[in-house]
């Protein structure tokens, strides 16, 4: 992947970010309201482009769980009970990566396959350097949502004035980043096959910690684009207005 592909996904993954977070917040003021009734609705048209925009969020974290797997290290990680839960957690079928890598697709040598390679040959190609630049966008985002700005802030029902992401810790661990992946993802799909609502009353915090992501993410993208000079500065759409 070269620079330009770099940065052109870089962007990409800022527009759906942002797509998502703009959507969210539409749905959760016309739609929700704090200590609100759930109510079932069929899905209109609106409704079905909605769930095009949700797959196309869950792919992006299959990325980054996937870039998070890539770059886990047994030094990286203090107890063996949470080496156990990494790698319980991050199984997969790895068979199409060990092609692209001249890797042997043998069961055993699996675990070692992740982080060795023959001498002289590369280590990330084409496919897996997707995985990791999506993982790292991730973990930045991570760092960064509680610090970011209140005037960059547009969740509907935040309780604090003015709005502060400041009390989502920032994870510390390679758990702990697992975790909130993981959050993501089963967000991600309750928001697919669920009630709005129904988030609001019983999954407030992870439901915030979601929209959370999805907006600093959003706002990094947005910063570096512009810095790139690949997206023209825009006025920031005013969703609460």
């Amino acid at each position: 992947m070269n620079e330009a592909t770099g940065v052109y996904k870089f962007a990409s993954v800022g527009e759906l970010s942002e797509t998502v977070t703009q959507m969210l917040s539409l749905g959760l003021q016309y739609r929700t309201t704090v200590g609100g009734s759930n109510a079932s609705r069929q899905q209109s048209g609106l409704e079905q482009m909605e769930q095009l925009i949700l797959q196309q969020a869950r792919d992006y974290l299959a990325e980054v769980r996937e870039g998070f797997a890539l770059s886990v290290r047994t030094s990286q990680v203090g107890e063996r009970g949470e080496l156990r839960f990494l790698l319980d957690q991050v199984l997969m079928d790895w068979s199409a990566i060990w092609d692209e890598l001249g890797f042997a697709d043998e069961a055993d040598n699996a675990t070692q396959h992740t982080t060795n390679a023959l001498p002289g040959e590369p280590v990330t190609p084409e496919r897996l350097r997707h995985q990791l630049l999506a993982f790292g966008m991730a973990a930045v985002a991570f760092g960064y949502l509680p610090r970011l700005p209140s005037d960059k802030i547009t969740f509907p029902h935040s309780f604090s004035k003015p709005a502060t992401y400041s009390d989502i810790p920032t994870p510390k661990t390679p758990g702990a980043l697992l975790s909130r992946i993981e959050e993501l993802e089963q967000m991600i799909w309750r928001l697919m096959g669920g009630d709005l609502q129904d988030l609001v009353n019983r999954r407030y915090g992870a439901l915030r910690r979601t929209y959370g992501f999805f907006e600093v993410s959003a706002h990094l993208a947005r910063r570096e684009a512009e810095r790139f000079g690949i997206k023209s500065k825009q006025a920031q759409i005013s969703l609460l207005s």
